[in-house]
């Protein structure tokens, strides 16, 4: 077994977030937010929290969880953008909005916070070509 006292897949969430959180997780299998990665929401009240499992998070087999953030570059953009969560503190920031600007937060439409110098439409238009340059 896993030497987790049967908690299984719930494990690796207890060693990174604490036990108290186990009552609040649910994984949503299914979820194809995280490109294929594991995704769990955390619900409280009406308020939640959704994270991704990485278990190549470095390309050396290493795990990690990121929690789904806002956009840091521009608040109009709808797509994904996600922070790291290396513990339960971090999932209280992330609550609390204070991840919002993260410098390590990555959105999947206009990438890391060190890639601010380009405008919307660039990284629009390099994914267009990206995608065409594919089809060939």
């Amino acid at each position: 077994m896993d030497g987790g006292d049967g908690l299984g897949d719930l494990l690796l969430v207890r060693r990174t977030f604490g036990e108290e959180i186990l009552p609040l997780w649910r994984w949503r299998d299914g979820s194809d937010i995280a490109d294929g990665d594991r995704v769990a929401e955390i619900r409280l009240g009406q308020q939640r929290l959704t994270l991704a499992l990485h278990t190549d998070a470095d390309g050396e087999g290493d795990y990690g969880f990121d929690v789904l953030v806002p956009c840091p570059h521009n608040d109009q953009c709808t797509a994904h953008a996600w922070a790291p969560a290396y513990s339960v503190t971090c999932l209280f920031r992330a609550l609390n909005g204070d991840l919002d600007d993260d410098e390590d937060s990555v959105c999947t439409l206009h990438g890391p916070m060190t890639a601010v110098d380009q405008e919307p439409d660039d990284h629009a238009a390099e994914a267009f070509h990206e995608t065409a340059g594919s089809a060939r």
